[in-house]
């Protein structure tokens, strides 16, 4: 793998990030992937993503959904319309070539195997410790 990113906070803005980020990653025809883990791991499959304090206003969620619009990127929430929902953007980082991973760690932690998002796959420690070894580059911290 060129870039394992490492994704640990459960906000809007640190995945939406990590998810755009890797789509034009792929798209330049490098591998990339990304693993979640703790409030990030959380988030996705508990549905409980917050928004950093300084994201937090309706506006700001309308100029994110609009700004994500222009730039390619699928964050509307079926929902909401002016909401924003990030499984779009998932699928579409595992559309785009992205690897998601769910830490093994955090996934036994907090008993989440089995609510895993669509995308989102189950590593052991063994294969996790070839990724992370072989990747030419790691980014994120755990």
């Amino acid at each position: 793998m060129d870039i394992l990113f490492i994704c640990r906070d459960g906000l809007y803005d640190s995945l939406i990030n990590h998810l755009a980020w890797s789509i034009s990653l792929c798209k330049g025809g490098k591998t990339v992937g990304i693993l979640f883990t703790g409030d990030a791991l959380q988030g996705l499959c508990n549905g409980m993503i917050n928004y950093p304090d300084s994201l937090a206003g309706v506006e700001v969620k309308k100029a994110i959904a609009s700004g994500a619009d222009h730039l390619g990127l699928s964050l509307h929430s079926a929902r909401d319309p002016k909401g924003i929902d990030i499984r779009p953007l998932l699928t579409q980082a595992k559309d785009s070539g992205v690897l998601l991973f769910a830490c093994p760690i955090w996934s036994n932690l907090l008993k989440l195997n089995a609510k895993l998002p669509e995308g989102v796959s189950q590593i052991t420690m063994e294969k996790l410790m070839d990724e992370i070894s072989s990747s030419i580059k790691v980014i994120g911290g755990l």
